[in-house]
């Protein structure tokens, strides 16, 4: 399977979920780092975490990484993370958007083989390194996410 849930993972607490929300509002946005297909998608955007919850992601895990806030807009289509960066990412949905993960054997829409709704506020690990997407109807979809920094380790 390529979703786990992390449930030994405490929450974001509510404080640093209003310090997510005013990030969205003010922080720097960006499509993608490094060479990756997410430059392309305009209704993508990455900013980098606040101090705050940085501080907190480091407190969870004991690897050096990076935290970012993704904003979905829109589905995101078909595609495979870049994995000079990372093969597994470890994220928390805030806002779902009704959104459905769904992983596929080929770069195509109708290869789909394994699909899940995943539940708000609670951790959990994806393997990216698969192709996936993800569909969402209500839009926006908030989703805090940590890299591993693979190429870096």
């Amino acid at each position: 399977m390529n979703l786990e849930y992390l449930d030994h993972l405490p929450n974001i607490p509510e404080d640093i979920i209003k310090d997510i929300r005013i990030t969205i509002n003010t922080g720097e946005r960006y499509t993608s780092q490094g060479l990756t297909e997410a430059s392309s998608y305009q209704h993508f955007c990455s900013i980098t975490a606040s101090d705050k919850l940085k501080k907190f992601t480091e407190s969870l895990f004991k690897f050096e990484h990076e935290t970012h806030i993704f904003v979905l807009s829109d589905n995101l289509p078909v595609h495979m993370d870049n994995l000079a960066v990372r093969d597994i990412a470890f994220n928390y949905v805030i806002d779902s958007g009704n959104g459905l993960t769904r992983f596929h054997r080929e770069k195509t829409d109708e290869s789909v083989y394994e699909e899940h709704v995943i539940e708000l506020h609670r951790w959990h690990k994806l393997d990216v390194s698969k192709f996936h997407s993800v569909y969402i109807p209500a839009p926006p979809r908030i989703v805090v996410t940590v890299s591993t920094l693979k190429e870096r380790l």
